[in-house]
């Protein structure tokens, strides 16, 4: 016999997973609620307010904006991984302030072959970060650029995805 909380817990997540890695990161004081739709964590966003005056947060609509790094702390239950995390409409959410040669950080939504010394931005029509050379027709408008300053393959720390470690060049 089937039971929803039976398939809920065999199902497996895809959403995006990261770490931070600067010593200290500054976050938008009191974060943002989540608006339009669900957010995977270590991508990028966008801020704005509601009609009651709080502070907003959705997924980047476009390379020319202002962004944010969405990077909310998973609380795990029943053994969740961290594939199975996401920020959800109407939640809070931590939004990291980028900061050019400093911020850091590990993401497993990214398109491309990482390697030291490639660059990549956000595309917001797939979500993910695209690693290139440089000449990819939305770089030089994008407003948030990356270095590409590592790739990490080891399965524990990456929490069983491949992920590229980035550090903002321009915010």
């Amino acid at each position: 016999m089937a039971s929803r909380i039976l398939t809920a817990l065999q199902e497996v997540g895809t959403h995006a997973v990261g770490n931070l890695n600067s010593l200290k990161v500054k976050t938008v004081a009191n974060g943002a609620i989540v608006e339009g739709k669900d957010i995977d964590n270590f991508t990028l966003v966008e801020l704005g307010f509601n009609a009651e005056g709080e502070r907003t947060v959705k997924q980047l609509s476009a390379v020319d904006k202002k962004s944010y790094l969405i990077a909310t702390p998973e609380t795990r239950y029943l053994g969740e991984a961290i594939a199975d995390f996401y920020n959800g409409v109407g939640e809070r959410a931590r939004i990291v302030i980028l900061e050019e040669g400093y911020t850091r950080f590990d993401t497993s939504a990214f398109t491309g072959t990482p390697e030291n010394g490639k660059v990549a931005h956000f595309d917001p029509a797939t979500k993910k970060y695209i690693i290139h050379d440089g000449s990819h027709a939305d770089y030089d408008s994008a407003k948030a650029k990356f270095l590409v300053v590592s790739d990490e393959d080891d399965i524990q720390y990456t929490l069983g995805q491949p992920m590229v470690r980035l550090e903002v060049i321009e915010a």
